[in-house]
C-alpha cells in the first residue's frame, strides 16, 4: 500500500489507459494528475476563487476516456456547483446549476445517470459526441426515508448500487426505481461505491466522519472505514482516461 500526499481535498481518483501515467484527481479546486511516483501536476482549476467557496466532489470517465467530475459549495449552497468534463488537459463546465454533485453511471457512450443528492433522484442524461448534454429526465426518484443518494455504481444486469448518506446502508436499484437489495453497515454517513476483486464480486463501501462530534464517533467507532462486500451480480469494468479523447463541447447546460 502507498500513500500520496496531494495537498488538498481529493474527491474522485480515475486510473489512466497507460498504467504509466498514473491517475487523473477531482482535486479541490479542479484536475490534477497523479504520476506514478507520487508527484501531482495540476491540469486546471476552474473553481478556484469561486464563491461562495466549492470543491470538487465525485466523478467517473465516460467510455470515451474522459472524466466527469462535478463540484459543490463548502456550505452546500444551492445551485452553487458545476458539473466538469476533463478532456485531454483541458477542462469544460458542462452542467450548472448544481447543488451537490454526485454518483454517475455509463449505461452507454451517450447516455449516464446522474444524481445532484438534494433532488432525491437519479437522472438520465443524453449527451453528444462531443460531451454536450442533449436532454436530462427523471429515471426515478428515492424515496426521503430511504436516505439522501450519494456514489453509484452499476452492475451486470443493469442495476444501481446507490450509497445513502444518513442511512447506513448501500441499496440495489432496479432501472426502474425498486429496491431489490440492501447492504447494512455500522455507519450512517455511506458515502459512495465501487465493484472491485478479480471477478468484480467485491463491492468497497466508503464511510464518512464529517461533522461528527466526539460522541458521535465514539457511538459510531467505525465511521470512515472503508468496508467491502460480495455481491453475488457482478459489476463492470471501469472506464480508464485516456488523454487523447474526442472534442468536448464548451457550453453549459442549466
Amino acid at each position: 500500500m502507498h500513500t500520496y500526499r496531494a495537498g488538498q481535498a481529493v474527491g474522485a481518483v480515475v486510473p489512466c489507459a497507460d498504467a504509466g501515467q498514473g491517475w487523473v484527481v477531482a482535486s479541490e479546486f479542479g484536475f490534477s494528475r497523479l504520476h506514478a511516483d507520487g508527484t501531482f501536476q495540476v491540469l486546471a482549476e476552474p473553481e478556484r476563487g469561486r464563491r461562495p467557496v466549492t470543491r470538487m466532489n465525485d466523478g467517473t470517465c465516460d467510455p470515451r476516456g474522459r472524466f466527469w467530475a462535478g463540484s459543490m459549495a463548502h456550505d452546500r449552497t444551492r445551485g452553487a456547483g458545476t458539473l466538469h468534463l476533463l478532456a485531454g488537459d483541458t477542462s469544460r463546465p458542462m452542467l450548472g446549476e448544481v447543488t451537490i454533485s454526485n454518483g454517475m453511471a455509463w449505461t452507454g457512450p451517450d447516455e449516464f445517470l446522474y444524481i445532484d443528492t438534494p433532488t432525491q433522484r437519479v437522472d438520465r442524461l443524453g449527451v453528444a459526441g462531443n460531451g454536450a448534454i442533449t436532454s436530462r429526465e427523471t429515471a426515478f426518484a428515492i424515496a426521503p426515508g430511504l436516505g439522501s443518494p450519494d456514489g453509484m455504481t452499476a452492475d451486470r444486469e443493469g442495476c444501481l448500487w446507490i450509497a445513502m448518506w444518513g442511512a447506513g446502508s448501500v441499496l440495489r436499484f432496479t432501472p426502474a426505481g425498486e429496491v431489490v437489495a440492501r447492504i447494512t453497515l455500522p455507519a450512517r454517513q455511506v458515502s459512495s461505491c465501487c465493484f472491485g476483486g478479480p471477478e468484480l464480486r467485491t463491492l468497497f463501501i466508503t464511510t464518512s466522519q464529517e461533522d461528527y462530534t466526539p460522541e458521535q464517533s465514539a457511538r459510531e467507532p467505525d465511521a470512515g472505514r472503508l468496508f467491502a462486500a460480495e455481491v453475488d451480480v457482478p459489476g463492470l469494468p471501469a472506464d480508464l482516461y485516456t488523454r487523447t479523447p474526442g472534442g468536448v463541447a464548451p457550453t453549459v447546460t442549466p
